[in-house]
């Protein structure tokens, strides 16, 4: 955070302040969906899974297309593209609401179409920061960017949870389509980005499958980015068990209220900010693989005790899961940051939208897997949802072991890829 006048002199804060405002309303849709669902549609978990679902779905059908698409087009024209159309998307779903028409089928649609564009506003904007700000300043430009999450983790649940409850879905899904207005707002004054100024690995003659094809062989070769998206596959995998049934644990079996949920998954928000602003001490001190390693391994750790707060009483059952949000979120945010700095640090910036796609495609991919095996747990055996959240954090402790027996374990600093073998670094293929 004290890198910010820095920072200031390349219009970084424009999409800081643009991202803030966004995310929170995202949140706000992301949060309210399933409450609907759960609460004025009667969900059965099974229908809550398939909310969960669709948003991993969209990583399979888009999430590598997008990356291509991120290095083949200019790049706030994209993020334009994709703002203006999940606008459109959300507006929808409040007309379906006042017309009696609104179902979980139409909100796993929406809930799709939201995901894949944000794929494709993320594919852009990931490789643009550096662009933007320059190289050296990475770093603190990702800490500001999960702040500006946190920021939404924050705001976002708490205010869906009470608008929800007090003037019903319209209102909040409202709120979020109108922050993607804000966002390109703030994108207009930007300097443009097409991949190409910078020697882009696309050509006339390269299809588009042959660069998807490209972009995965990349990431197979990369000695630190290949073990990384090796381990989201099972952290997401075993997170969107969790996701899936968490919501529905806390309101039925924990016995929260909309409101209540809202206010404890604010913590996490809370957290985000403060990991966001320490993330560099603790980079500093333990190296940034040994970092990543640490915030793959805290979710799971501190939510393991989450599904049994509901046999304790309330100041206990409040203490825990307010542990468990502050903890996930601290380790998911210290994290991130991380991860984003080696992509945009270690990656050659014209190929970084479709190996950063390929590993997002990996990670987010299981994602709808990891949620209907969730909803199927839950609702088709005696595990049912306190069991479920049980089994989903001791794959999340084990997923997060993964990187221990990987090169990530050693890697101290950024600046240490320079040694890698010439054979290890992600280079541009001869011929796709």
């Amino acid at each position: 955070m004290r890198k910010k006048s820095v920072l200031s002199s390349t219009g970084f804060f424009r999409i800081w302040a643009a991202e803030s405002i966004s995310l929170t309303g995202a949140q706000i849709t992301t949060f309210a969906l399933p409450l609907v669902a759960a609460i004025n549609l009667d969900a059965s978990p099974w229908e809550m899974s398939l909310l969960v679902a669709a948003a991993g779905v969209s990583s399979l059908t888009f999430g590598l297309s997008a990356g291509v698409f991120a290095d083949k087009y200019e790049r706030t024209g994209l993020m334009h593209i994709a703002n203006l159309a999940r606008l459109a998307v959300l507006l929808t779903v409040p007309l379906l609401y006042w017309a009696d028409a609104l179902s979980v089928w139409l909100l796993a649609l929406v809930t799709y179409l939201i995901s894949a564009l944000t794929l494709l506003f993320e594919s852009a904007m990931t490789p643009y920061v550096p662009r933007l700000v320059g190289r050296d300043k990475v770093g603190p430009a990702n800490s500001w960017l999960e702040a500006s999450e946190a920021v939404g983790d924050v705001g976002g649940p708490g205010l869906a949870g009470v608008l929800v409850q007090t003037l019903g879905a319209p209102i909040a899904v409202l709120i979020d389509a109108v922050s993607y207005v804000v966002s390109s707002a703030a994108l207009l004054g930007l300097p443009k980005a097409h991949p190409r100024d910078n020697g882009g690995a696309d050509s006339a003659d390269e299809t588009h499958l042959a660069a998807i094809r490209s972009g995965l062989r990349l990431l197979r070769r990369d000695r630190y980015q290949w073990p990384i998206a090796v381990t989201s596959v099972f952290f997401n995998f075993f997170c969107s068990m969790f996701m899936a049934t968490y919501m529905l644990y806390a309101l039925r079996v924990v016995g929260f209220s909309p409101a209540l949920l809202g206010v404890m998954t604010m913590l996490g928000g809370v957290a985000g900010l403060t990991a966001a602003a320490v993330n560099q001490r603790i980079i500093n001190r333990f190296g940034i693989g040994p970092t990543v390693i640490l915030g793959y391994v805290l979710p799971g750790i501190t939510a393991l005790p989450v599904g049994f707060v509901h046999l304790f009483d309330l100041p206990v059952t409040l203490t825990l899961i307010g542990i468990s949000q502050f903890s996930w979120v601290f380790g998911i945010v210290v994290m991130h940051i991380c991860v984003a700095t080696m992509r945009q640090t270690m990656i050659p910036e014209h190929l970084q939208g479709r190996i950063i796609s390929s590993a997002r495609f990996m990670g987010w991919g299981v994602e709808p897997i990891g949620a209907l095996v969730g909803g199927a747990l839950a609702t088709v055996s005696a595990v049912g949802l306190s069991g479920t959240i049980v089994v989903s954090t001791v794959g999340l402790l084990l997923a997060g072991l993964w990187p221990l027996f990987s090169p990530v374990r050693t890697l101290r600093t950024v600046e240490a890829e320079a040694d890698a073998p010439a054979d290890e670094k992600p280079t541009e293929p001869a011929g796709a």
